[in-house]
């Protein structure tokens, strides 16, 4: 964790108070290192986490016996299942509002054939919680088993509330980050291909991902962006051609 300390230290001279609590950033990346698959196929390389407070952490995340060593604090990191499921942490410190499904239906079209929206049913609040909860811990084992593996350019959130910072902040943020520890990240994992999932990583980091990867990298909308459903449709179903369709050679 050497390395993400120092480059947090030079990140708290870009942003100042409104610095992510360490703290913080060690658990996400707790949280990334245990869905890191042995082997990385796909790196989906999107911005950040959303800010995690010191309150937040005392959120307990119940312990899942299919899950030995998953961490026990909760962050708003979609690799944290208490994100979004207040019915797992039955805590009063939980947000009223909270979790990211949009991410959940990009980590379900990776490991799926989407054709519409009802294919994302078994991960939406449609499905009962305690099953929803048991598809969503499936569907995450799954993506590590098939070398699907989400990765920040950013290691520090840049969403508080949200609001995030101006983009000539942003840019300086992430370059740092890039090169104080993501890069190191991604040349270990050695993935065929990446997906940027967001222009402003693409616009920034697509010449280092060249190096990485040649040709074999894809840039898709963020799933929040103002897009039509029929567009954002459209990047699911990339996300399952790039990702789905071509684990099914192996």
């Amino acid at each position: 964790m050497n390395r993400l300390r120092t480059c947090y230290d030079k990140l708290q001279k870009i942003l100042g108070h409104a610095t992510e609590p360490y703290e913080s950033v060690a658990l996400v990346e707790e949280y990334r290192q245990y869905w890191k698959p042995e082997e990385t196929r796909v790196i989906l390389l999107a911005e950040s986490h959303v800010f995690t407070r010191d309150a937040d952490r005392l959120i307990t995340i119940p312990r899942l016996p299919r899950l030995p060593g998953y961490p026990t604090q909760y962050a708003k990191f979609v690799y944290c299942l208490g994100y979004g499921e207040k019915q797992l942490t039955e805590n009063t410190l939980h947000p009223k509002r909270d979790g990211t499904p949009q991410f959940w239906k990009i980590f379900y079209s990776c490991n799926n054939c989407i054709r519409d929206s009802r294919d994302f049913t078994p991960i939406l609040s449609r499905t009962n919680y305690e099953q929803r909860i048991r598809n969503k811990i499936e569907l995450l084992v799954c993506l590590k088993q098939n070398g699907i593996w989400l990765v920040d350019s950013s290691i520090v959130a840049l969403y508080d509330n949200g609001k995030k910072p101006g983009y000539k902040t942003m840019e300086s943020v992430i370059e740092q980050s890039w090169q104080g520890y993501v890069r190191g990240v991604i040349e270990e994992a050695a993935p065929e291909h990446i997906i940027c999932v967001g222009k402003v990583v693409s616009n920034l980091l697509e010449g280092e991902i060249k190096k990485m990867v040649g040709s074999h990298y894809t840039t898709l909308y963020q799933p929040n962006a103002y897009l039509s459903s029929e567009h954002h449709m459209r990047s699911y179903k990339s996300y399952s051609r790039i990702c789905y369709r071509r684990q099914k050679q192996y």
